[in-house]
């Protein structure tokens, strides 16, 4: 699914670049999401990838950057370089090509072999070209964050070109995307399902959610949901007669 994306996104930025008569060298350059501590404790929160990172690469853990060469179609990864002691809490550390077998990209390297990587590989004259993330989510009014790293200096940056034909990419579902999509929802129905035939009166709000997000987890698979449960009961069901409402559709494709 993702090669097939990443697949997608070249065809639709060359011919986008030779509309607008420009070379085809530079590299696509994301950043995937941080693990996010709670406040100011050392409670790391239940990691969730970046959605634009996730399309793309489909890499589950925290700290990896990607890169796509315009220019050859290479796809490369970069996993962080973990200390030692990781594994006595968080199990083996495991190796570059774990990673590329895993992902199915052309490449992995190092977050601190980013700069001298993508400069040997660029083709192009100059400085290389990095095609950044960045452009406005109109449901959130939030901004994608563009990638970062030490020595990104180096580098020429577009964050103007890359948001809108990558969205555009998202827009329109292939048939691997639908058939995950409706794996998603297959699942998220039968856990509505399941919430229906277990209630009885006098339960609890927070019980209906909970044997929700049992089932999404325990028969699905899906620990993430695409967002928190609406279901209203008593007072809180706003007028509704008296109807239990559940609605709470497991992650898809974001």
């Amino acid at each position: 699914l993702h090669v097939s994306n990443r697949q997608k996104l070249l065809k639709s930025l060359r011919q986008h670049l030779s509309n607008s008569s420009r070379p085809h060298h530079g590299f696509v350059l994301l950043q995937g999401g941080e693990e996010q501590t709670r406040y100011c404790t050392d409670h790391i929160e239940l990691f969730r990838q970046e959605s634009y990172f996730a399309y793309l690469f489909g890499v589950r853990e925290p700290g990896f950057y990607g890169a796509i060469d315009i220019a050859t179609g290479k796809s490369i990864l970069f996993a962080p370089r973990l200390p030692a002691d990781y594994a006595v809490w968080l199990g083996e550390i495991k190796p570059v090509s774990y990673f590329q077998e895993r992902y199915m990209v052309s490449m992995v390297y190092y977050t601190d072999e980013i700069v001298q990587l993508l400069v040997d590989q660029y083709k192009g004259s100059g400085k290389p070209l990095l095609f950044l993330l960045h452009g406005l989510n109109t449901d959130s009014n939030n901004f994608s964050k563009p990638a970062e790293f030490e020595g990104i200096e180096n580098f020429e940056r577009d964050l103007t070109t890359l948001h809108p034909v990558l969205t555009e990419c998202r827009v329109c579902k292939s048939d691997l995307e639908l058939a995950l999509i409706q794996i998603a929802n297959n699942i998220s129905s039968e856990a509505h399902v399941e919430v229906m035939r277990k209630t009885k009166a006098g339960m609890k709000e927070y019980q209906l959610e909970s044997m929700f997000l049992h089932h999404t987890y325990m028969y699905g698979g899906c620990r993430h949901c695409s967002y928190t449960c609406i279901c209203a009961t008593g007072e809180n069901r706003l007028g509704l007669s008296q109807v239990l409402i559940v609605s709470c559709l497991v992650r898809s494709m974001e």
